[in-house]
């Protein structure tokens, strides 16, 4: 295992389901459920053709959780048709670009109101002024390390670049399977 590199366990960018940093929380929401079918569990989030982040459904969750928020004093809603039911319009709020759920009226990464949890971590500072560095992992690294990132950083996917380029992710589950076939074959 100690020879096994993050290149052996990378999944190519053309294989992993993504998006533009431009799209619709709704169209991050339907890219995810699609990304159920192939057993991923983020989107990726391109600007152009940059990496800008990675949603998940838990971004997701956050993404609608400030409607149940404001709407605490009045009981949370018990059915499913009440879900997208509100004064703001709930299905506006599923057409506007996923980031404008990032950023704040000033133009800077709202922290407060972010559906990201991965972005915060690959961020582009010289775009948005953010002052995370950008994380990810060399494709010839070995996969330990790959895993110590993943467990400091609280992410499930890392970017994977060679020379400076990245060529895509790698998951933690495929890490744990590849780390636990090697322990359990000892």
């Amino acid at each position: 295992m100690n020879k096994k590199k993050v290149k052996d366990l990378v999944i190519s960018l053309s294989e992993y389901p993504h998006m533009q940093y431009s799209g619709t929380l709704r169209e991050a929401i339907a890219k995810l459920n699609e990304a159920y079918k192939t057993g991923h569990h983020t989107v990726l989030v391109f600007d152009e053709d940059k990496l800008v982040g990675m949603l998940s459904e838990k971004d997701i969750l956050k993404g609608l959780d400030p409607r149940f928020a404001r709407h605490y004093e009045v009981g949370v809603p018990m059915f499913w048709d009440q879900l997208l039911e509100s004064k703001e319009g709930s299905e506006e709020r599923l057409g506007r670009p996923v980031k404008e759920f990032l950023l704040d009226d000033t133009g800077k990464v709202d922290i407060e109101n972010a559906i990201y949890t991965s972005i915060l971590k690959v961020w582009d500072r010289t775009k948005a002024g953010w002052p995370f560095r950008t994380v990810t992992i060399d494709a010839e690294d070995n996969i330990l390390k790959a895993s110590h990132i993943m467990l400091q950083e609280h992410v499930y996917v890392l970017p994977v670049v060679e020379e400076g380029k990245l060529i895509g992710v790698v998951r933690m589950g495929d890490l744990f399977h590849e780390i636990s076939q090697f322990v359990l074959n000892q």
